[in-house]
């Protein structure tokens, strides 16, 4: 049986069950669901979930941003807390750790803590995406010196990415308040390409959120802590990115 026929019989097997209850709270309660019923373990590698199919579910009326991939910046080493550190702002329950989360574009600049604006570059000469920071001031490039290897940028695209598996659900409460999932549509994406990828980023239609905290205790008490920075889409723009998109009901 092949991977595509595998994953679709798992798919159909969860939608039988019709509405199940959420097995974790808040927003990621979806993804956990329907990963748990088709035997997907959580874990933190770059590789697809199952099948060799990326799986990512959503509440069939929101209209959020989807995550691509995260990935911490390809360059200088020390990228995250190189940028906290200069960037950021401080925790209010502690003023002496930092933070710096923000959301960018390629076609505009934004404004973070009303005193930076930040944007992406496609910088196609040196094949790199670069993280530009400017003054609110007066306009002055403050920073270039963070980014992505377009190398860097393809490989996660074509490893994690090559197949999706894109799962949409009805959504009810039962009467202890509990959320509850009805996995009852899936869609297939294959064969996505960097050059898309690039053309969607230029254009706005790809975001990149940046998410550096640091550790509260511990060990690593201080440390840069990624709370998952990376390259975000609307579903609607899905089938841009893509060479092959299939419907199932």
């Amino acid at each position: 049986m092949k991977d595509k026929e595998q994953i679709i019989n798992k798919f159909n097997a969860v939608k039988e069950l019709g509405f199940v209850k959420s097995h974790r709270k808040n927003n990621t309660g979806i993804g956990k669901t329907f990963e748990d019923y088709v035997g997907v373990v959580e874990n933190n590698i770059d590789e697809p979930d199952l099948f060799g199919f990326e799986i990512k579910s959503h509440r069939e009326l929101a209209q959020s941003y989807i995550t691509l991939f995260t990935k911490s910046p390809s360059f200088p080493q020390g990228a995250n807390a190189y940028l906290r550190d200069k960037f950021g702002t401080p925790y209010e329950d502690k003023p002496e750790l930092k933070r710096l989360h923000t959301s960018m574009f390629a076609n505009k600049l934004n404004t973070y803590a009303d005193r930076f604006a930040f944007q992406l570059v496609n910088d196609k000469k040196s094949k790199c995406v670069l993280i530009e920071i400017y003054s609110l001031k007066d306009n002055k490039l403050l920073d270039c010196s963070c980014g992505y290897s377009y190398a860097d940028l393809e490989k996660v695209l074509q490893k994690k990415l090559k197949s999706l598996f894109y799962v949409s659900a009805e959504t009810e409460t039962d009467p202890e308040g509990n959320e509850m999932f009805h996995f009852n549509k899936a869609e297939i994406y294959e064969n996505p390409s960097f050059d898309k990828f690039l053309n969607l980023l230029d254009n706005g239609l790809i975001m990149f959120d940046i998410r550096i905290g640091s550790y509260h205790s511990g060990k690593n008490y201080g440390k840069a802590h990624d709370h998952g920075s990376g390259f975000r889409i609307l579903e609607q723009n899905l089938s841009k990115l893509y060479a092959t998109h299939e419907a199932l009901v």
